[in-house]
């Protein structure tokens, strides 16, 4: 996770209606807390812990930027390849699609949020794993 991840979700924090929020994402831990209004709603917020280990630094430093299209998460949620546990996944490496097929779903507070291809094309990379948290903007596809 670099810098700019990292300040895309402490302002996408602040401006939503979440009190608190934990995420763990290889070695990083953040955990952020809204501090709690006495009388009037004061606006304040705190960052309660903010966790960042040096080998994450140098691997956002070392990162590749791909020709592909990427396909980014456009909310916080829970990454699904399929429909169903028992389904095979909407998408595969190496897959041909067309603009409007569905990628995945991202599940956000029991919403299913079909993700569509923004175009035709053949999936190159799918970054992350059936289940894994994304994170608003994460890539989640690359797609030629």
């Amino acid at each position: 996770m670099n810098n700019r991840e990292l300040k895309n979700i402490i302002k996408i924090f602040q401006t939503s209606n979440l009190s608190s929020m934990k995420l763990e994402r290889d070695d990083v831990k953040i955990e952020l807390t809204k501090a709690q209004p006495t009388t009037a709603y004061s606006g304040e917020q705190v960052v309660k812990e903010v966790v960042v280990n040096e080998s994450d630094k140098s691997q956002s430093a070392t990162e590749e930027v791909s020709s592909y299209t990427q396909v980014n998460a456009p909310l916080v949620g829970t990454f699904y390849a399929a429909k169903a546990p028992d389904k095979p996944p909407f998408v595969h490496v190496g897959q041909t699609v067309k603009k409007g097929d569905t990628l995945c779903i991202i599940e956000a507070m029991k919403v299913m949020n079909e993700i569509t291809a923004p175009k035709d094309g053949t999936i190159k990379k799918i970054h992350v794993e059936n289940g894994d948290m994304v994170m608003y903007d994460q890539t989640i596809m690359e797609i030629d």
